[in-house]
């Protein structure tokens, strides 16, 4: 997994896409979440339109890509799909509102007569450029399988563990994995 050319400002990590799925990805924009080292990756419209091609998204015409809505859509993912990550049920009305986006995400996608795949719009705005995001959060939550979807226990990202024997543990081997098994031995030598 190589680190995505996100501009970091002062903060000195990396984003990567180790959600295994666009929706957990786009959680994963803040690292850190709840701390008091937290960084948000979605800062600026230039990260957003890089996160979007990274993800295999479109962006949307310069004038219409809002970061407000962007942020928005992914606190309403955060807000469902972390709880589920760890093992917990979410807020009623996280889950109303995640629904209430579904029938405008739904409408950006019709059906190609000549290949029958789904085909998307050409997205109007970052809403629309993120249907395929709010889809597949939908296609996780109701289909998916959840026994699956886990957080790092170092830094707290989302993942779906898609591993043959299912005991993926971090979100990065490299990074998150070094870390946990080097404090680990440290506190084994030291007692």
């Amino acid at each position: 997994m190589h680190a995505l050319a996100l501009d970091s400002g002062d903060y000195r990590g990396s984003y990567k896409l180790v959600g295994g799925r666009p929706s957990l990805d786009l959680v994963n924009t803040v690292s850190w979440p709840a701390t008091g080292h937290a960084h948000d990756w979605l800062d600026s419209t230039a990260n957003l339109q890089r996160w979007l091609k990274a993800a295999g998204l479109p962006s949307p015409p310069a004038r219409n890509c809002e970061l407000r809505d962007a942020i928005e859509i992914r606190e309403i993912l955060t807000s469902v799909l972390r709880p589920l990550a760890h093992g917990e049920s979410p807020p009623r009305g996280a889950v109303e509102r995640l629904d209430g986006l579904m029938a405008a995400a739904a409408a950006q996608r019709t059906i190609d007569p000549a290949t029958l795949a789904w085909r998307w719009k050409k997205p109007a705005d970052t809403a629309d450029s993120l249907a395929p995001v709010l889809l597949d959060a939908a296609d996780l939550i109701t289909a998916g399988d959840r026994e699956r979807l886990r957080f790092c226990p170092a830094c707290d990202w989302l993942f779906e563990d898609q591993t043959r024997n299912g005991r993926r543990r971090w979100c990065d081997m490299a990074d998150c994995g070094s870390r946990d098994k080097a404090r680990r031995y440290y506190h084994r030598t030291q007692q």
